[in-house]
């Protein structure tokens, strides 16, 4: 029987009718340079749009025994019934899955055997030695990335409310797996989130949604705009901010930030409304503080040199904001400038993280602000060469596991944005950029030092140069005065 307290319909559910788990339009599926396709599972399937496909029949069959194994008879039965109260609703999420296709019954099982095996997969990339040995023995090794990966696919997700309840079965209803997951996932750090940015009011759609809502406004919730305050310089000893901790993969580890992110972190439970499996609330789209690029802004823009290597040269200074992809900027002074940038880790699945949370707002029916498109275009100008990507590093934004930085310049050229070129998000730090580069009088100064002090060879120049100037000087004075 149905738990009661999972209400099957209400008014509220009406308006999220529009926030469906859409498939990917085929022109856009494929890579056109490398014929790539980003979008279907390598290993396994969750929901129903690639589900029985023959190549995918291993995990499949995989599915049923970690079910078996892992969770317990009573909540297997548990958590069917409350899927199946609600199962219209869950139907309703996917697009053209119909009862013909997939009876209730069959659905509901699906949803529990996809949720069982999503938390099967957070357990072995948090490092439980149990769950990866029998992943290792039933799909091999070479398996495991490709496990992490299919679960943020945009077409491969259920609702997160369906593994946050099993979760909270098996485990408790202060159960930290999920959160634990998306932060070692995301920011390659266990315990840096407990809570997912506006979840009190209204739950992500999946998986995806809420790794987009942690890189959108993680960090941004306790501070306005622009008021962000992350220390990342509070240890005297430098090695600790990139020491390893025992739990952390291969890799540079990332800082923590502190004082805008400490409500985020430890503010707010981890206890989870179970009202129902589905959010209820839609958050009311907002635009704020986006400007449109006129033509003529936009070509003053693109005239301008915006790699890192050349506003260093314009004595642009670059600084740590926090982890929120939208904590972009620029501020200029008398004879330098500071541009702020989120902090991120790189890898080599970067690309396909990209992709997905591009896709994932340019298909949603609500009003995005293209955060993470408009990110990817604004590090595609600023990095375009190993050396950009060192000076980032060096200054503690770019952290990386990939073996070089050329790896880094690759991923980043190497995300699909559709020929959409935009970042107009990050339009009025582009524009102070474009008047501090501008300023003969802003950059002088650092124009000078990076002429002649860039290295210790010009700096000899300078100063051989500015004697044999002296010299000359004195001998043709000394010529025509002779001391008397």
């Amino acid at each position: 029987m149905a738990d009661p307290n999972l209400p099957a319909n209400n008014a509220s559910d009406t308006e999220r009718q529009n926030c469906q788990m859409r498939t990917v339009p085929e022109l856009v599926r494929f890579n056109k340079h490398t014929k790539e396709d980003y979008y279907t599972p390598k290993m396994v399937s969750f929901g129903p749009y690639y589900h029985g496909l023959p190549e995918l029949r291993i995990a499949e069959e995989l599915k049923r025994k970690v079910l078996e194994e892992f969770v317990s008879s009573t909540c297997i039965e548990s958590l069917e019934n409350q899927i199946l109260g609600v199962i219209d609703r869950i139907r309703n999420r996917y697009v053209g899955v119909s009862k013909i296709a997939y009876a209730d019954k069959e659905l509901a099982e699906m949803m529990l055997l996809d949720a069982s095996f999503a938390i099967y997969i957070m357990k072995i990339e948090l490092g439980c030695s149990k769950t990866f040995e029998h992943s290792r023995w039933h799909l091999g090794i070479a398996a495991t990335p490709f496990l992490s990966e299919d679960l943020i696919l945009f077409n491969n997700q259920i609702p997160l409310r369906v593994i946050k309840l099993l979760c909270d079965l098996m485990h408790g209803s202060r159960c930290t797996l999920i959160y634990d997951f998306l932060s070692f996932f995301i920011f390659r750090k266990k315990e840096l989130i407990r809570r997912i940015p506006g979840e009190d009011e209204w739950q992500p759609l999946h998986l995806l949604d809420a790794s987009y809502q942690l890189l959108v406004k993680h960090g941004n919730e306790t501070t306005n705009a622009g008021e962000e305050t992350h220390n990342l310089d509070n240890s005297n000893d430098p090695r600790e901010l990139y020491s390893r901790q025992p739990d952390s993969v291969p890799g540079r580890d990332i800082p923590a930030p502190t004082n805008a992110g400490e409500e985020t972190i430890n503010g707010g439970s981890s206890e989870y409304d179970h009202q129902s499996i589905l959010g209820t609330n839609t958050p009311e789209p907002t635009n704020a503080g986006v400007e449109t690029i006129t033509q003529e802004n936009s070509n003053e823009y693109d005239r301008q040199s915006l790699s890192v290597t050349a506003l260093k040269a314009k004595g642009i200074h670059f600084k740590p904001s926090s982890y929120s992809l939208k904590n972009i900027k620029f501020e200029s002074f008398k004879f330098y400038g500071q541009l702020q940038l989120p902090i991120f880790f790189f890898h080599a699945n970067s690309k396909l993280r990209f992709t997905q949370m591009i896709e994932h707002e340019m298909t949603l029916d609500k009003e995005y602000d293209f955060t993470s498109l408009c990110y990817v275009n604004f590090m595609k100008s600023l990095i375009v060469k190993s050396e950009d990507v060192k000076e980032l590093r060096e200054k503690r934004i770019l952290f990386s596991d990939l073996d070089s930085d050329e790896q880094i310049v690759e991923v980043i050229k190497g995300i699909d944005t559709h020929r959409l070129g935009t970042d107009f998000l990050f339009d009025k730090e582009k524009k102070k950029i474009v008047r501090h580069c501008s300023s003969k009088a802003k950059t002088c100064i650092a124009e000078l030092f990076h002429t002649h002090f860039r290295s210790l060879w010009t700096f000899i120049a300078l100063l051989t140069a500015t004697f044999l100037l002296c010299s000359t000087f004195l001998q043709t004075y000394y010529t025509m005065n002779p001391p008397k």
